[in-house]
């Protein structure tokens, strides 16, 4: 009997107490969605300083924090590369070169490169 008491009293204690859940803003879900992929990708600091590198890493980090990893894709697609680091110099460098722009694109507003002027 014991055993029912204990059940009945739970059940009063968590019927006592309000049950607040308020339901996250569409920003701060969206922030914790970036702040997740952000954390589950960020790589450990590598030693590797060159130029190429850099521009290997930068163009991770733009398409992580824009949700642009499918942009890398098709530009691998396009060069019939199976990944970034199958790509040779120039092309390293045309890529960077891609997410930077999209990047200030975003950053000032403006459309892409590769689409036709907003009207």
């Amino acid at each position: 009997m014991s055993r029912e008491k204990v059940s009945r009293l739970r059940q009063l204690l968590s019927e006592a107490v309000p049950q607040t859940t308020v339901a996250p803003s569409v920003e701060e879900t969206d922030a914790w969605r970036r702040y997740q992929a952000f954390a589950e990708n960020d790589p450990l600091p590598d030693h590797d300083t060159s130029p190429r590198a850099r521009r290997v890493r930068n163009v991770n980090r733009i398409a992580i924090w824009y949700g642009w990893t499918r942009e890398i894709q098709r530009f691998l697609d396009n060069h019939d590369a199976a990944s970034i680091s199958s790509l040779d110099d120039e092309l390293v460098e045309r890529l960077h070169d891609h997410f930077v722009t999209l990047e200030q694109c975003v950053q000032e507003g403006c459309d892409p490169p590769d689409t036709p002027a907003a009207r």
